[in-house]
């Protein structure tokens, strides 16, 4: 139980805006974004609340500005993606998906989700929000990039959020475990995300299908190539004719 320093005087220590945005994501994850108060930050920080009230207007300016902050952190996070590096194209696909997948298991949208689904509606069918445009101009310079600026690459951009929207802010029940399902909804996303890019659906240069989508039956494009069969031995030379020796 942390203690209540929220009514200490300013010469107690103070701490650095990240501690303030990790304090005021974890009073998210607790308490929702319309139940968090500047008390519930300020306890967690280890702080008090006139430290806060300089800084920051309310509650609310903390919250978009510690989302925005851990929003860039996990797209910048969604392009270290392990393992062999597939063409950029793909790349970009791999990257989108699992983005999606850091969003969607992250602790904030799994509390937005429970106390707040008005705002989870919102945010999956209007995608016009600050978060949005921060997501939209990652998209333009990673996922997008390849396409002529202008309106051509502004609506595959957006058709590229408005399919990933609802994979990324959709959270695993809390009583199921997301390993379970994670690798099925990531394929499908795959899936998607290529018909958005002009890219086959059943991408060769894309990684193995996921376990349990088609458990045991593994496409062709995932198998290693058959080994050809070895040739076959030469035939047997015919004996010749015994010599006979002289008597």
């Amino acid at each position: 139980m942390l203690p209540d320093v929220s009514r200490s005087t300013s010469s107690v220590w103070q701490p650095g805006t990240g501690t303030v945005y990790r304090a005021t994501l974890d009073a998210l994850a607790q308490y929702g974004p319309q139940r968090v108060g500047v008390t519930h930050i300020a306890r967690l920080a280890r702080c008090n609340r006139s430290y806060l009230y300089r800084n920051w207007a309310g509650p609310q300016a903390l919250i978009r500005d510690a989302t925005l902050t851990e929003l860039r952190r996990l797209l910048q996070v969604a392009r270290e993606a392990p393992g062999p590096l597939p063409p950029p194209r793909c790349l970009a696909v791999r990257v989108m998906v699992r983005a999606a997948r850091l969003v969607r298991e992250h602790p904030a949208t799994k509390a937005m989700a429970l106390t707040a689904p008005d705002l989870m509606h919102t945010a999956v069918l209007s995608p016009t929000t600050l978060w949005h445009r921060t997501a939209c101009d990652w998209l333009r310079r990673h996922v997008t990039g390849h396409l002529p600026r202008g309106a051509t690459q502004d609506a595959v951009t957006l058709a590229v959020l408005t399919t990933a929207l609802p994979y990324a802010l959709t959270p695993p029940p809390e009583d199921r475990d997301p390993s379970g399902e994670r690798e099925a909804v990531d394929h499908r996303l795959s899936l998607a995300l290529h018909c958005c890019l002009g890219l086959p659906p059943a991408c060769p240069d894309c990684a193995d299908p996921p376990v349990g989508a088609d458990e045991g039956h593994a496409s062709g494009l995932s198998r290693p190539p058959a080994r050809p069969a070895p040739p076959p031995p030469p035939p047997a030379a015919a004996p010749g004719p015994r010599s006979r020796r002289s008597p």
